[in-house]
């Protein structure tokens, strides 16, 4: 993606928290992301009035946002993002469409809402995996990071696999949730916790001997992978079709490798290669080519943050 870091909403922060940890299941929301805004909207446990009568009542309290946040992550699992309708979560969660809106504004605000919901499971596994020193999902083990240059300082080398981390967190969210990809490249990144993970990255950075700029820049490159080049291969992993896309590109492929001995000498090399390459080996391999030249920049940076 190219259009520069995460957008922050106009809507206020309540938590000062850079970091916050996604609820647990079972748990109130406790003000991370958007769910505040929505929860102002929730209703008490009484009715105030109107002629919806005391069963209306009784099943806008039964449900909660979380409970609402967690229905459309498992119907957009299931069934993807187009498939997603007021009428058909009502049905889901046996309620009412009219009392949806107690909690959102629309299908839009619901896909902002679990974008940041899942985006805040990336930031909360990233800091359990941190904190237990490790270096990444378990899902990425066959991949171990490289080994940091021995001009790197020590602290740098700490940063860099701490954002390798993050990096990968954000990546196991995209390949698990398939709609999450799309989601992140069809609209601004103003959700309050990708403007939370371009935070994360930005203190990360700040432990590295770079200066101001090349910590701008350094910023804006890493966001750009995990939201943009990330969220692409993502989501021509878990698209429906991907399978029929593979086998086209590979059919492309070979008619180049079959046009004669001098064509395409570098993608007849290559075409091994492709068959056999993953995602997660193509983002990991990008993503260190990427944290390979910002170590290479603090060799010759500044000393001080």
């Amino acid at each position: 993606m190219n259009d520069g870091p995460p957008r922050s909403s106009d809507s206020p922060t309540r938590s000062e928290d850079p970091y916050p940890r996604s609820r647990s299941r079972g748990q109130a929301p406790s003000g991370v992301g958007p769910h505040d805004a929505a929860r102002d909207r929730a209703p008490g446990t009484h009715e105030s009035g109107g002629a919806s009568g005391k069963g209306a009542a009784r099943r806008r309290a039964s449900l909660s946002l979380e409970t609402i946040v967690d229905t459309v992550i498992a119907v957009l699992d299931r069934a993807g993002s187009q498939r997603l309708t007021l009428r058909g979560l009502a049905t889901e969660l046996n309620s009412g469409v009219a009392s949806l809106y107690w909690y959102t504004n629309g299908k839009d605000d619901l896909m902002a809402l679990v974008t940041s919901e899942v985006l805040g499971r990336a930031l909360t596994q990233f800091h359990a995996l941190c904190g237990d020193g490790e270096p990444g999902p378990e899902e990425f083990e066959a991949f171990p990071a490289p080994r940091a240059d021995p001009r790197t300082s020590a602290a740098t080398a700490q940063a860099l696999e701490e954002l390798r981390c993050l990096c990968l967190c954000l990546f196991s969210q995209m390949r698990e949730h398939p709609w999450l990809a799309g989601q992140l490249l069809s609209t601004a990144r103003s959700e309050e916790n990708a403007l939370r993970s371009w935070e994360c990255t930005g203190q990360l950075l700040q432990r590295m001997e770079l200066d101001a700029e090349q910590r701008f820049y350094a910023s804006l490159a890493v966001a750009n992978y995990a939201f943009g080049t990330g969220a692409g291969i993502a989501h021509r992993h878990n698209r429906p079709a991907a399978e029929e896309s593979a086998r086209q590109v590979h059919e492309q492929l070979e008619r180049a490798g079959r046009s004669g001995p001098g064509m395409f000498p570098v993608v007849r090399a290559m075409l091994g290669s492709f068959r056999d390459h993953d995602d997660r080996s193509e983002y990991i391999a990008g993503l260190e080519l990427l944290l390979a030249g910002i170590e290479r920049q603090t060799w010759g940076g500044s000393s001080t943050p």
